[in-house]
């Protein structure tokens, strides 16, 4: 589940030939500034040609406004709604690491606790622990990296994949445990098999108790279903001549973007389910505020416990973003305002581009609430 760097943009406003064009749809909010956010998400996507987008503003503790642009696939032309789901690859991150601060908030491990303790044969198991993971600074090989895994995920899109068969091609180590920082997917892989083993349930069914029931989280799910393809936003890659093509295969997606297995990139949700997690992690309804302030902590590498800060219109934000098997996410909170933007796209950008088309969606967006007002530096006591 691959990250792309943070950088500013201008969003495209005018409408190239041959873009799709379906307008958008909202729900969740109204008022004065509604118009103007729908048409900023349009504008938007049209100017990287994802076919969809979606997109939710959470303020306070409600979605103050949600809306979808374009269309689900370049065949059917279904169009998106803000009910559309979508993969939201390393955004996931941020929800695994919040399952496993839950953890250490019950005791049943600690930042401390090694990973001998629950993979003893994955190298330096002894030196790794449960906070170099979350942070990135276990020297963990990337899986990803591995010929056989990266033959599977080309060539059998159907193959059940399993956490140990991930975990056994983990090495050698990229280097000593705690001594660097390197981002790497294998790290929250083998976080999940942690809080597997710890919860002593599904991640599925941690994530729904833990989670998606204290966020409001309706439409959010670990649990791959290629038989629910037809509820989400088709997959698409942007080749470098501007062409779009679909990453289905055979008509379903492929099951090395969503799962239980992947807990570096595989749940599946809608921009406004991320907008509702967020908000609620940042209004301490999922951990103390003081583990909040924890995870935060980005320090001089810019990652905390699933979290990166970044600089947007004079603001600091917190949160994380994601790109893989043709969709693309972002999930961001100005904790001083009470403001959280999320964004799903369901195109990956062409390796040559600067930017992430889920990048420029979300500034856009983000400037548009802001030119609404939506942030409160106060949210009203309950």
């Amino acid at each position: 589940m691959t990250r792309r760097p943070l950088l500013a943009v201008a969003v495209i406003a005018a409408l190239a030939v041959g873009l799709t064009g379906a307008g958008p749809t909202s729900a969740g909010g109204s008022g004065s500034g509604s118009g103007d956010m729908d048409a900023a998400l349009t504008r938007a996507r049209l100017g990287t040609g994802a076919p969809a987008a979606s997109a939710s503003v959470a303020v306070c503790g409600r979605v103050v406004w949600s809306g979808a642009s374009g269309v689900t696939d370049l065949d059917s032309r279904r169009r998106v709604s803000p009910a559309t789901r979508f993969v939201v690859a390393s955004v996931s991150k941020t929800v695994t690491a919040t399952m496993i601060m839950q953890q250490v908030r019950r005791g049943r491990l600690s930042l401390r606790t090694r990973l001998s303790r629950f993979y003893p044969a994955i190298p330096h198991a002894r030196d790794i622990t449960m906070s170099m993971l979350l942070r990135h600074r276990s020297g963990l090989a990337e899986y990803s990296d591995d010929e056989q895994i990266a033959a599977r995920i080309d060539e059998r899109p159907r193959h059940r994949w399993t956490r140990n068969e991930l975990i056994r091609a983990m090495r050698p180590a990229q280097f000593r445990p705690g001594t660097r920082f390197r981002y790497t997917n294998s790290n929250y892989v083998v976080l999940g098999g942690v809080l597997e083993q710890v919860a002593r349930t599904t991640v599925e069914r941690t994530f729904r108790s833990g989670v998606a029931a204290p966020a409001r989280m309706r439409s959010s799910t670990w649990t791959y279903d290629p038989a629910e393809t037809s509820r989400y936003a088709h997959p698409h890659q942007q080749d470098t001549d501007g062409g779009r093509r679909s990453l289905l295969v055979r008509g379903v997606l492929a099951n090395d973007t969503w799962g239980p297995v992947w807990t570096d990139g595989g749940l599946t949700s809608t921009a406004t389910d991320l907008s509702r997690f967020a908000d609620a992690l940042f209004r301490g309804r999922l951990l103390p505020p003081s583990t909040v302030r924890r995870m935060s902590s980005v320090g001089r590498q810019n990652y905390g416990i699933g979290l990166y800060a970044r600089r947007a219109g004079g603001h600091r934000w917190l949160g994380h973003d994601g790109s893989y098997g043709g969709y693309e996410a972002e999930a961001w909170t100005d904790v001083d305002r009470n403001l959280t933007v999320a964004v799903t796209v369901n195109m990956e950008e062409h390796d040559a581009a600067d930017v992430s088309a889920s990048e420029t969606v979300w500034r856009a967006v983000a400037r548009a609430a802001e030119a609404a007002r939506l942030g409160r530096s106060r949210c009203p006591t309950t």
